[in-house]
């Protein structure tokens, strides 16, 4: 028989030593499952951290915090929604908590009105992106419903399940945020302001049209000229910068001078094909958590690049 004592008081377990990974909500291109080949990439020692494309804020949310921090999207839906999750949080929680999984309810939720109070928005805007495939916010057909035939879980389907899990962890979201300054404004406008010698920006911009097949899903679609304007003005600021993106071509020319690294490829939902991430970085890539220096792809040393330490 096996003796199943509690660990001696001032000790953890492995499992409460696991800090839970945050998630606002699903997103479209969003980097939660990224995060263990993206977080350690993001060095922690700069005074502010800037995320221009936040999306849904996943590394954000995930790394220590900063003394600065700085959201921002252009999506006024999402930067609506962490705003009432900041400002009238209870009141959220309290309408999601009695928002049924239902196709009906996606129905009413894909019918957006800016005339409608900001709260009852950011609950529509939420039932969008938990109750379709894709996580696609500017879906508009009820027939995105996303449903389980046969997968149960916690004694329901797992999509409830998972609905279900996600409103009851929307607090620790809440808490992390305090913290953050929410901008609202076009990403490059944002750089241009808080740029600094002790800044890191991370840049998440909508992927190159030539990168993926599906088009239109992002509120904000960017152009090869847009791309190549970020690019120019990533290329003079005086803070670090990483920038994520699918390896094409586009991408390769932009950043071809900055340090890169691929992740391990993961296997896209939207065409189920597997896709390889990429991070390129203006300074030498030095892992964060580890004081290693992070396995690059341009077979140039720090010493050689001229790229700033991280």
């Amino acid at each position: 028989m096996v003796n199943h004592q509690p660990p001696t008081p001032g000790t953890r377990t492995r499992r409460s030593c696991r800090r839970r990974r945050l998630a606002a909500f699903p997103y479209y291109g969003g980097k939660f499952v990224h995060l263990n080949f993206i977080l350690p990439l993001l060095p922690t020692r700069y005074r502010h951290f800037c995320e221009p494309f936040g999306g849904s804020a996943a590394v954000l949310l995930n790394r220590p915090p900063a003394p600065i921090e700085t959201y921002n999207d252009l999506d006024s839906e999402v930067v609506n929604f962490f705003a009432c999750l900041r400002e009238q949080p209870k009141d959220l929680i309290r309408l999601l908590h009695h928002t049924p999984y239902s196709r009906e309810e996606l129905l009413v939720a894909c019918h957006g009105d800016n005339a409608l109070p900001s709260i009852e928005r950011a609950r529509r805007f939420y039932v969008r992106l938990h109750q379709t495939f894709n996580a696609v916010p500017r879906v508009r057909e009820h027939n995105s419903w996303s449903y389980a035939r046969e997968t149960s879980r916690r004694g329901m389907s797992a999509l409830v399940s998972k609905w279900q899990n996600r409103i009851e962890h929307l607090p620790d979201v809440i808490e992390r945020f305090r913290r953050v300054q929410i901008e609202h404004a076009p990403a490059i406008e944002v750089i241009r302001r808080f740029d600094s010698t002790d800044t890191l920006f991370y840049c998440d911009p909508p992927y190159p049209h030539e990168s993926r097949r599906t088009l239109g899903t992002y509120a904000h679609e960017m152009s090869d000229r847009d791309h190549e304007e970020l690019a120019a003005v990533l290329h003079a600021v005086r803070g670090a910068v990483a920038v994520s993106g699918y390896r094409c071509p586009l991408m390769d020319r932009l950043y071809g001078d900055w340090r890169h690294v691929d992740a391990p490829p993961k296997r896209c939902n939207a065409s189920g094909n597997l896709r390889r991430e990429s991070v390129w970085m203006n300074y030498d890539g030095r892992c964060a958590h580890t004081g290693r220096t992070a396995p690059l792809k341009l077979g140039l040393s720090t010493a050689r690049s001229g790229l700033p330490p991280a």
